[in-house]
């Protein structure tokens, strides 16, 4: 790897890491949804600093080119916020109904003590 494209990709994932941070700080992405995107960060700076270790990675896996061993990667982190989103959604699916059978059993309450007030008002 040239020295110019290492330099490329490690200010390219400083820009990356401080914009996460940056979006935690904000309020944008809470800090449960920032750590898959803070461990891409540490990957990819890990792979910067150091291009060897993608090579070790590589014979570990025994993947032959060292971009299908990226390609898996990348879509194994895919498939990862695609589980933590599907669990987000399923929990305020959750919540979503719990709330509107509260909202339903307050209105009957309040339909139910209107009708007692109209009652005792006649």
């Amino acid at each position: 790897m040239s020295p110019v494209f290492q330099g490329l990709l490690l200010v390219g994932d400083l820009v990356f890491l401080f914009l996460i941070f940056v979006m935690v700080k904000n309020g944008r992405l809470s800090v449960r949804f920032s750590l898959p995107w803070l461990a891409l960060g540490a990957g990819m700076l890990v792979l910067a600093i150091w291009p060897e270790a993608a090579k070790i990675l590589r014979s570990l896996v025994q993947v032959e080119v060292v971009s299908n061993m990226v390609f898996i990667m990348l879509f194994c982190f895919v498939l990862l916020v695609l589980l933590i989103l599907c669990a987000v959604v399923s929990e305020y699916n959750e919540r979503l109904k719990r709330l509107t059978q509260t909202n339903a059993m307050l209105e009957h309450r309040v339909r139910q003590l209107e009708e007692q007030v109209r009652r005792t008002d006649s």
